[in-house]
């Protein structure tokens, strides 16, 4: 970048190693550094690096609703720890996505998706609040989850910060647990591990992380869980089934899971291939067709930014100065 250019945008700019960066405090400051980029043809993640670690407000916990608002500056594992005394928690988020900041979980690969029971995913948040190319300020509107008709989030989530910057979100919590839950199982094979928590999921079971492990030709596994302690049982008894009915029967304490590489979107079949392959596996976020996993497997990388779709090039259209740096 030119230094005239460098002076021009500003004091919210600062110079660090490797490039520029942008901090502004709040949602109006943010939006004034996105007319000034437009205006002196700087582009983000191109000429300037965004930082919004500092827009961390939080709103008072909303019991009632168990949702809270916060900016997206904010860490998950902060978020986490100032739910907990309200008896709420974000759910079974993977390691990795919880050192994430809000905005960077939503706009991310993670595309600000948790699962739920039913093996579905669903978006963490209730709505958005974001700035877009033009300085306009998006905000969607909090709706249930069975309400039908478009859902302007869907811009947002996933979308690495190319069409709209997330300023704040309103977070859907869960209750805290009662009960942690881990149990150890034997399976006799790669797939009859994969068909007894495809299963049990489809019933209904909700698992915050798996470790599985293939040894002497069979994969031991260690489910945890998280519960009401009038669940307890009931969950335990319809994951033991389902176990059961695939040919895996209990087993001993499992082994505590080391270190594991980067995490994945995997699919079910890939978790198959790794674990027939020999591979220890960590599993988070499990949902009926799709995985977050850490270890040898294929997947898409969690790290990286996600996949520029046509739909995504032809909503480039609405960045049409290119404030936002263009497809990843």
């Amino acid at each position: 970048m030119s230094v005239s250019k460098e002076r021009a945008l500003g004091s919210w700019a600062r110079q660090v190693e490797g490039g520029l960066i942008a901090e502004p405090r709040d949602e109006r400051e943010l939006t004034e550094v996105i007319h000034v980029l437009a205006d002196r043809g700087v582009a983000l993640n191109k000429e300037i690096t965004l930082s919004r670690a500092r827009l961390t407000h939080l709103d008072p916990v909303a019991a009632d609703s168990m949702t809270v608002a916060a900016g997206a500056g904010v860490v998950l594992n902060d978020l986490d720890a100032h739910l907990k005394p309200h008896g709420l928690t974000i759910g079974p988020l993977s390691p990795a996505a919880m050192s994430l900041r809000l905005g960077e979980f939503l706009e991310g690969p993670y595309a600000g998706l948790r699962s739920i029971p039913g093996g579905r995913l669903e978006p963490v948040c209730t709505s958005l609040t974001a700035i877009t190319a033009d300085g306009r300020r998006l905000e969607t509107s909090r709706s249930p989850r069975s309400a039908a008709g478009p859902d302007l989030s869907a811009l947002v989530l996933g979308a690495a910060g190319r069409i709209a910057l997330v300023t704040r979100g309103v977070v859907r919590c869960v209750p805290f647990p009662e009960r942690d839950v881990r149990v150890a199982y034997s399976f006799p094979s790669a797939l009859a591990f994969v068909t007894a928590l495809q299963r049990s999921i489809a019933e209904g079971f909700w698992p915050w992380r798996v470790h599985a492990d293939s040894k002497s030709g069979r994969v031991i596994a260690e489910v945890r869980w998280a519960a009401s302690v009038g669940s307890v049982e009931r969950d335990r008894e319809l994951l033991s089934r389902c176990v059961e009915e695939a040919g895996g029967r209990g087993a001993g304490e499992a082994e505590r899971e080391g270190p594991m590489s980067v995490e994945h979107e995997s699919t079910w079949d890939a978790v198959l291939a790794s674990l027939e392959q020999g591979r220890a596996l960590q599993l988070f976020r499990l949902s009926l067709t799709t995985v977050v996993a850490r270890g040898d497997v294929e997947g898409v990388p969690l790290n990286e930014p996600t996949g520029w779709t046509s739909l995504g090039g032809r909503l480039l259209s609405l960045d049409s100065r290119g404030v936002f740096g263009g497809a990843p």
